[in-house]
């Protein structure tokens, strides 16, 4: 067994190392992080290509994983033919382990047949490390404003916050491993990165896409008199999210409408709008809302 005496550790092993004389490719598949199981076993592998005439003895490939200054030979995976694996039982305790491959294979000469090596990487260390808080899926990639979306993983905590698009989402914790959180008002029709953020550090959770919903207004056409009163009711298909959604109401006609800033309370799915007739005109209102499709409403101010 060969003892490595540079001892710096390297995070993952991208190289692809040829081996003189028969032209072997060696390359780790090792991850850099592996999720916490409970049998405490994780999967070392390494792929190994060579070609068939440059003289290597067949089945004479003999691949070991040094880990702890411990040699232990590698097994044929199911995997694929090229690919060798080794389950490893992490120590208690321990959340990391550094290693490095010693492939053995056996070349013919002109006598006799010898043997020749070569580790992976040529210098330095491989090295792996266990994580107990990760995000396994995102119920729903996609959604409108105000959906409610599941995350499953582990190591949520109740202090753990949600952001979309780096807007922090209305969330709600259920256990270790499972969160939700409601689609905060952005933009339809764009992806987000979706995070989760604690006292634990941040966890990167993938994209989700707002999708365009439809707002309903009652009545769709409003007559009203100079002076007077008209009420106006903005529903939508789920609740508004944390911090409420805001309706802007413009108009072509303003000095004939009056109407007060509009926003959907947090948790509500409709919001009742005073307006008010101003100077005698025709024109539309038009409603915009973050993630809904906009509306517009012909109104009549009359004398």
């Amino acid at each position: 067994m060969k003892i490595k005496s540079h001892l710096s550790v390297l995070a993952l092993s991208v190289a692809v190392l040829f081996l003189a004389g028969c032209a072997k490719a060696v390359k780790n598949l090792t991850p850099s992080e592996f999720p916490q199981n409970p049998s405490n076993i994780y999967i070392l592998s390494v792929e190994i290509r060579e070609k068939k005439d440059l003289g290597v003895v067949k089945g004479s490939l003999r691949p070991k994983v040094v880990i702890d200054g411990e040699a232990r030979m590698m097994s044929a995976s199911p995997l694929g033919d090229n690919i060798w694996d080794y389950e490893y039982k992490m120590p208690s305790g321990r959340r990391n382990a550094v290693y490095y491959f010693d492939i053995e294979y056996e070349v013919y000469s002109a006598r006799h047949t010898k043997v020749k090596s070569i580790t992976l990487p040529k210098d330095g260390l491989l090295k792996f490390t266990l994580v107990n808080r990760y995000v396994v899926t995102l119920e729903s990639n996609r959604g409108p404003v105000g959906s409610k979306i599941g995350l499953v993983g582990r190591g949520f905590t109740p202090s753990d916050q949600v952001y979309v698009g780096g807007r922090l989402a209305n969330s709600e914790y259920f256990s270790s491993n499972a969160l939700s959180f409601f689609v905060p008002s952005l933009p339809a029709g764009s992806s987000y990165n979706v995070s989760v953020q604690g006292e634990s550090g941040e966890l990167v959770v993938g994209s989700f896409r707002v999708d365009s919903a439809q707002m309903q207004v009652l009545p769709s056409s409003v007559n009203v008199a100079s002076g007077g009163r008209a009420t106006l009711i903005f529903t939508i298909p789920v609740e508004a999210p944390m911090g409420g959604l805001p309706v802007e109401i413009t108009t072509n006609i303003p000095d004939s409408v009056i109407l007060p800033e509009v926003t959907i309370p947090s948790g509500s799915k409709s919001v009742s709008v005073p307006l008010e007739g101003g100077t005698p005109g025709i024109g539309i209102l038009y409603v915009e809302t973050p993630g809904y499709s906009p509306l517009e409403v012909p109104v009549q101010v009359r004398n």
